[in-house]
């Protein structure tokens, strides 16, 4: 199927933890949302009976562990969804969306880190509750900010780690251990990361172009422009963007996803799933790659040649081929635009 990049997605599926949910199709609500480009308009409409049978789980849950637990046990049956699930782990432990308001209690005073990181090493950001926003800057410099809030409770509560190892330096917001889960630790492997707690970290992160890119976090947003290193971005309930001329691998449970191409070729593989949300892929015109993409309730617009070879499965050969690119959504539109 073939479509203008700027042409209107048809409904999708449920996309954050804020989102009202009818308790059935016929009171379905509907909202839309400008992508941060302008390019096209999400029009979200919350249905039951998915596929993956996360979206009903999500009417009868009360905070976000259930919903994502849920979810990944029913997916677990439809080989479609599998591909998804497996990045999905990365996510260790998942806490609820906690009050929708803007935290407006005490602030923590700013944190404040920078450092030099040699090409090609890694800086790694995890947060739990909170959005990512980092921007490629020239130079060996890295600069990682962060503001902490609450709604209640004690900001100061958090605690910001660095770790510097031999592959570069991880940066993580350390909540009070959670009664009954492993305790939290900031490692270059992951470590461990829960919470229940109001407070808020966001981080911006300056980080050479050069340099990988590890941003992870539960409840918040991650936006990653203009890297030329590979980049893992992970979250669980927010969107995510990214800009990038190298590899990238982005994965959230309920949110959109917009990833763009900048360089002219693809130097490796590209992996972009969501369960409910839009993805949307943005290539040059003369970009070589292999396509494969999956859509369980959901529909497909692409400027490129693909074609439909089992119902909700695509693939296509793209240019004169190349590395591979792998969409993956559940509940929502996937989108193979070119670039402008």
């Amino acid at each position: 199927m073939r479509a203008n990049g700027r042409d209107t997605f048809p409904p999708e599926g449920r996309n954050g933890c804020g989102a009202e949910c009818p308790q059935d199709p016929d009171s379905a609500q509907k909202r839309q949302e400008r992508d941060p480009r302008g390019n096209f308009t999400l029009h979200r409409e919350f249905e039951t009976g998915s596929d993956c049978g996360g979206w009903q789980a999500g009417n009868e849950a009360t905070d976000g562990e259930t919903v994502v637990t849920l979810s990944l046990r029913f997916a677990l049956a439809r080989p479609r969804c599998r591909a998804l699930l497996l990045l999905l782990t990365t996510v260790l432990f998942v806490t609820g969306c906690g009050d929708d308001d803007t935290p407006t209690g005490p602030v923590q005073p700013s944190f404040d880190w920078s450092g030099t990181i040699e090409a090609g090493d890694r800086l790694d950001v995890r947060g739990v509750n909170g959005s990512i926003t980092a921007t490629a800057v020239s130079g060996r410099t890295a600069t990682v900010t962060a503001q902490v809030r609450a709604n209640a409770g004690d900001a100061s509560s958090v605690d910001i780690q660095v770790v510097t190892h031999a592959g570069g330096v991880t940066i993580c917001a350390i909540y009070p251990d959670v009664p009954g889960e492993p305790q939290n630790r900031c490692d270059p492997d992951g470590g461990s990361q829960s919470a229940d707690s109001p407070v808020t970290v966001d981080f911006v992160v300056q980080i050479p172009a050069d340099v990988e890119c590890t941003s992870v976090t539960v409840n918040g947003d991650i936006a990653v422009l203009g890297l030329e290193r590979p980049a893992n971005l992970v979250t669980v309930n927010g969107n995510v963007e990214a800009t990038t001329t190298s590899l990238l691998t982005i994965a959230t449970v309920n949110g959109s996803i917009d990833a763009t191409l900048e360089g002219a070729v693809l130097p490796g593989p590209w992996s972009l799933a969501t369960v409910n949300g839009a993805a949307a892929a943005r290539l040059p015109e003369t970009v070589g790659a292999s396509f494969s993409g999956t859509v369980v309730s959901g529909s497909v617009v692409s400027d490129f040649e693909i074609t439909e070879t089992a119902p909700g499965v695509w693939s296509g050969t793209i240019g004169a081929g190349g590395p591979p690119i792998a969409i993956s959504v559940v509940n929502g539109n996937l989108a193979l635009l070119r670039r402008f």
